[in-house]
């Protein structure tokens, strides 16, 4: 297992399956003429191409073992389902292993304030 990357789920027709992105997963993206950098940037803020994400969703799934049209996967991407959400924050993981995008911590509660003694006005 790679030590830089981790494992990702993608789900597809009812079936979960786990890949672990590699550097040869990301160069035929690249070789396709895909900024996975620029892609993953744009899965987080938002406006993917979604002719990108389609024909990076086949090499994910062809990683996984499954053949994929790019239609189908264009199809996939383009339906906004909870699944091709999940699917561009896999990439993004892929692409950016530094980033977690697991559970936030839970949030600290905000510590009390002292208040502020009021001074006498000398008269």
């Amino acid at each position: 297992m790679s030590e830089v990357f981790r494992e990702i789920d993608l789900e597809w027709d009812g079936e979960t399956y786990t890949i672990v992105p590699s550097m040869a997963l990301l160069k035929r993206i690249k070789a396709k003429g895909i900024n996975g950098l620029q892609l993953a940037n744009a899965c987080i803020q938002g406006g993917a191409d979604p002719v990108d994400m389609a024909v990076v969703h086949a090499i994910f799934m062809k990683e996984a073992g499954v053949i994929v049209a790019e239609d189908e996967s264009y199809g996939f991407i383009t339906s906004g389902t909870d699944q091709m959400i999940d699917f561009q924050m896999a990439f993004v993981a892929a692409v950016l292993p530094s980033i977690d995008l697991g559970k936030k911590p839970v949030a600290r509660s905000p510590k009390p304030r002292k208040a502020k003694a009021k001074r006498a006005r000398a008269t």
